[in-house]
Parts: C-alpha cells; sequence; structure tokens
C-alpha cells in the first residue's frame, strides 16, 4: 500500500498518466469508487431491511421510542435528545410509509444503511479496492446483530451511523493533515462537533473517547501545544453537547404526556442525564480467558472471514499508519470492556461498533494482502503492465469471494431476523384498550407500559385509562405497586401486569382474575384483597 494521504494507504501510483496529474486524477477516481461504494452498499441493504422491518408497535423501549418522537417527551435515561429529535423528523418526513411506530422503525434501518455504506466507503478510501470496500460494507450489514438492531427503533443503530460519521471525519482530517491541505483542521473540529451531537444520542459514545484522543496525538503530537485547535475542539464538543442536551428541560417544560424523570429541575436533569437510575449496575469483569472467547465468538460469527482479515489488517497498519490502529482497536476495547461489567438486557446492542471495526480492519487486511500479490507479481515480472492487471484481476476476485461469502449467508439469516410480520404488540394493545371498562388504572411493568403509552399518546386510544409503571412508583415516590393497587381499589377498576417471576407475591394479597380477550400477554383484574393475606390497604 502506498502512503499517499490524499488517495488512501492502499492506492498505487498511476503512471498511466503524466506525472503532473496523477495525484488529481488518482484522487478524482477514488472520490468517485468511495462514492459508487457507499451507494452500490447502503442501497441494496436498505430495500432488504425493509423487507424485514417490524411493521407496528413493539414492547419493551422500542415502544417507548416509538412514543416520546412524535410526541417529543422525555426518554428514559439519559433521555436521549439527539435520536428523540431526529426520530420527531423521520415521524414527519417519513409519514408516507406508514405509522408513527413504522416510522420509528425505518429511520433505524436508514441509520444502519448509512453507517454500512460509510463503512464502504471507508475501507474504499483506505484500501483503494471498491469490491473490497463494498465487501467490508455487506458483511457488517448482514451480520445478525446489526440486521437485528435494523428492524426497529432503537438509538444503537444511529449509535453505530455517529461513529462511521467521526471515523471518516477523522481519516480526512488526518490524509489532509499529512497531505499538508489548507485548512485541514476543520475537519477535526467537524468531528468535535459530530461527538457532541453523537453525547446526546447515546453513552456508549464516551467509549469512542480513548481511541480518538490516542488517533489525534499519534497525527499530530503537538497538538497539546496548539490551544486555539483544542479550545475549537473543546468549545465545538461542549456546545454540540450543550445544543442537544438542552432539549431536556425545554420539553420537559412543555408537559409532554410522557416526561420520565421531569429534567426541567436540576434534579430532575441529573437524574435523567447521568443515568442515576442506573447507578450500581456494573457487575465483576469476566476471567481473561472468558472475555477473551466471548469477544472472538462474536467477531467470528458477525464477520466470518473478516474477522481473520482483521488480524492482518492490524498488523498492516501498525506498520504503515499506526494512529487508525489506535483509533480502531481504542473503539474495539474499550466498547467491550464496557460491554462485559454492564449487564444490560440485549446486550448485543452494545457489540455494534467492535463490529464494524472489525469489518474495517478486515477489509484493510485484505486490500494488504491484494497490495502483497502485486508487489511479488511486480518484482517477477519485466511486464509492468501485465503485473498490473493481474493485481487488478486479483483484487476483484478477492473483492467478489468477499462479497459472496456474506451474500450467500442471508437466506438462512433473513428467517432469523425477520420482523415483517410482527404484529403481537399491536394484537395486544388492541384487545387490551378493547375489554378495559372505563377509567381503569392499570398497574404495569415497563415492557407492556411503552406500548400502552404509545395507544395512549400517539393515537390517542383510551385517554380514560392511568397507566402507572414501576418507574412512574419510583419517580413520584408512591411507595410500591401493592400500595398503588391499595389506593384505587374500591374506588376505580384496577388492572395488574407484572412479570412471571412477580406474580405470585401478587397473587398471595389479592384475588386476581385474568382479563378475557387479551391477546399477547396477560392482564389481570383486582377484584379484591385475599382475606387471608394478612395484607393491610396501605392506601395514602
Amino acid at each position: 500500500m502506498t502512503d499517499d494521504a490524499e488517495t488512501g494507504v492502499g492506492v498505487s501510483a498511476d503512471t498511466s498518466v503524466p506525472a503532473e496529474l496523477a495525484g488529481s486524477t488518482l484522487r478524482d477516481s477514488l472520490r468517485v469508487r468511495t462514492l459508487i461504494a457507499a451507494v452500490v452498499t447502503a442501497v441494496p441493504v436498505l430495500v432488504l431491511y425493509w423487507r424485514t422491518l417490524t411493521p407496528d408497535v413493539s414492547f419493551w423501549d422500542t415502544g417507548e421510542f416509538q412514543t416520546v418522537g412524535p410526541i417529543l417527551g422525555i426518554a428514559h435515561p439519559t433521555g436521549y435528545p439527539t435520536y428523540t429529535m431526529l426520530l420527531w423528523l423521520a415521524s414527519v418526513v417519513l409519514e408516507p410509509f406508514g405509522n408513527e411506530a413504522l416510522r420509528a422503525n425505518l429511520f433505524s434501518a436508514i441509520a444502519i444503511a448509512g453507517a454500512v455504506g460509510l463503512t464502504s466507503a471507508i475501507v474504499t478510501r483506505l484500501t483503494g479496492r471498491m469490491l473490497i470496500g463494498i465487501a467490508s460494507g455487506i458483511t457488517l450489514a448482514v451480520g445478525t446483530q446489526v440486521w437485528s438492531i435494523s428492524n426497529h427503533a432503537d438509538p444503537h443503530a444511529l449509535h453505530l451511523l455517529f461513529a462511521t460519521i467521526l471515523l471518516w471525519l477523522l481519516v480526512l482530517w488526518q490524509d489532509r493533515q499529512s497531505a499538508g491541505t489548507e485548512k485541514a483542521d476543520r475537519w477535526l473540529v467537524a468531528a468535535a462537533v459530530a461527538y457532541g451531537v453523537a453525547l446526546g444520542n447515546h453513552g456508549l459514545t464516551y467509549t469512542l473517547a480513548p481511541g480518538i484522543a490516542l488517533f489525534v496525538l499519534a497525527v499530530r503530537p503537538r497538538i497539546l501545544t496548539q490551544w486555539r485547535l483544542l479550545a475549537a475542539c473543546f468549545v465545538a464538543v461542549l456546545a454540540s453537547a450543550a445544543a442537544v442536551y438542552a432539549y431536556l428541560p425545554i420539553a420537559s417544560a412543555m408537559n409532554p404526556p410522557l416526561d420520565y424523570g421531569n429534567p426541567q429541575t436540576l434534579e430532575g436533569f441529573r437524574y435523567v442525564v447521568f443515568a442515576q437510575q442506573f447507578g450500581g449496575m456494573f457487575v465483576r469483569p469476566p476471567s481473561f480467558d472468558e472475555a477473551f472467547r466471548t469477544i472472538t465468538s462474536v467477531t467470528v460469527e458477525q464477520v466470518g472471514i473478516l474477522a481473520v482479515l482483521a488480524l492482518v489488517g492490524a498488523v498492516g497498519l501498525a506498520w504503515r499508519r499506526p494512529a487508525l490502529l489506535f483509533l480502531l482497536a481504542g473503539w474495539f476495547l474499550a466498547t467491550w470492556i464496557f460491554s462485559l461489567v454492564y449487564p444490560a438486557t440485549d446486550i448485543g446492542r452494545y457489540y455494534l461498533v467492535p463490529i464494524m471495526c472489525a469489518a474495517v480492519l478486515g477489509g484493510i487486511g485484505a486490500g494488504f494482502i491484494v497490495d502483497g500479490i502485486v508487489k511479488v507479481l511486480s518484482g517477477r515480472s519485466s511486464n509492468g503492465d501485465m503485473a498490473r492487471t493481474t493485481g487488478v484481476v486479483a483484487s476483484a476476485l478477492i473483492g467478489l469471494v468477499l462479497i459472496a461469502i456474506p451474500v450467500a449467508a442471508v437466506p438462512d439469516r433473513f428467517g432469523l431476523v425477520d420482523s415483517s410480520k410482527d404484529y403481537t404488540a399491536r394484537r395486544w394493545l388492541s384487545t387490551v384498550t378493547d375489554e378495559l371498562p372505563q377509567n381503569s388504572v392499570v398497574v404495569s411493568w415497563w415492557s407492556y407500559s411503552t406500548t400502552l403509552w404509545y395507544g395512549q399518546f400517539v393515537e390517542q386510544l383510551r385517554p380514560d385509562i392511568t397507566v402507572i409503571d414501576d418507574s412512574t412508583i419510583v419517580q413520584q415516590d408512591l411507595g410500591s405497586a401493592a400500595d398503588v393497587v391499595d389506593s384505587y381499589l374500591g374506588k376505580r377498576p384496577v388492572f395488574l401486569i407484572r412479570t412471571a417471576g412477580d406474580l405470585p407475591q401478587y397473587e398471595a394479597l389479592y384475588v386476581l382474575t385474568p382479563l378475557p380477550g387479551v391477546v399477547g400477554g396477560p392482564v389481570y383484574e383486582v377484584e379484591g384483597m385475599k382475606a387471608d393475606s394478612g395484607h393491610t390497604s396501605a392506601s395514602r
């Protein structure tokens, strides 16, 4: 690979054009190939994602995100202001495609497709090999973790897009910095702005900071003495992050129907932004062997042969472009370290950036192999044109093979991730809202509360119903779920939705009768206290 900063690490000099035009010709050619790689990857992938997209409302966090966007509400910590505002925009722009829930889901598909296209563009730029860039993007796109996130509303989809945007901007900055381009530092400032906006999307953005710091210091060791540039980047991060986080108190002050944590107050703002609700959730890290097995198995499962080629790419970058290795390895390791000690539900969502890093490194590794083949052939042949032609053929063959492998896996994986017929939450919502009597109080837990909120706040279904979630009980200091049941019992119809593990304790206290006609998850009417339960009403 060449070290031409403007044409990418893997572009060979083209002696078929005059020397004075070679640089600009190569740059123009690479820009075209980069754009083609992005479009050729992103568009078919978006079509594929449309085929597997969840068509309607869902349970759990997805139901909440489908709700907060259209109503400009407040989501659970860390508030996700960037994501919420973009969901609102998607709910407007994507109106022709379906209801609000589907639009939020489609936004995830668009974000992931954009990230995949940028991945192809980045690898194409770094290697100069368009087919290898396309192969890297497709491999990322059809991995089950990435593909499944594209099916439903989830800020991790936008997190992956922001990570690829940051990678693209930082690579451009390094290239222009190495080439001595005037005003090259504007790309670093642009990356700082993107980072600040990304902070408003997901807290995982903090795990990208160590890799970025190592990258910047490796590219420009003297940057610590360039206080104006440092100040510009610092201000760019703070200003962009402050701008998006200002949404939380402003939106909360407008009293949206879903206002998690009431962040218009300083206490509420701290509670939401710093995720105080989840404090103390970290667990003891696994042993080195266990962590290594987990990381290796996930990486190989998601990117296949690119996981092996990533080792070649890492060795090659250590030799030719170490700063970029610091960036990608930093992101990979920091995100994995966090994921291994944070017991989040559906933890696979946290692996998206490490998977992307592996795909990029794998593509770079494939590029190094092709360049090695070309170098060997050039050394053995006195015919330069023949050597170049053989190199083009080798690049095409390797690229096509790397494309064929993930494409061949699509039919099997399609069935694993397909959510296009998942109307479970819609059937549940429809039957529950049909069956509940007037002025009911539903004491629920998160997975079902969010679906009910979507029905009430977005579709204006059953405004007479009061939904009290466990999070509401904590935020409003209502005691326990039993306390809430007691406070309404005998005054309004009371219904209970609990997890299977949680239900027995309420069966011991109350006479519970399943609400008839409900499909998709049981809802119990609380008919009264059991005489032998020994339970005394804690009504307030």
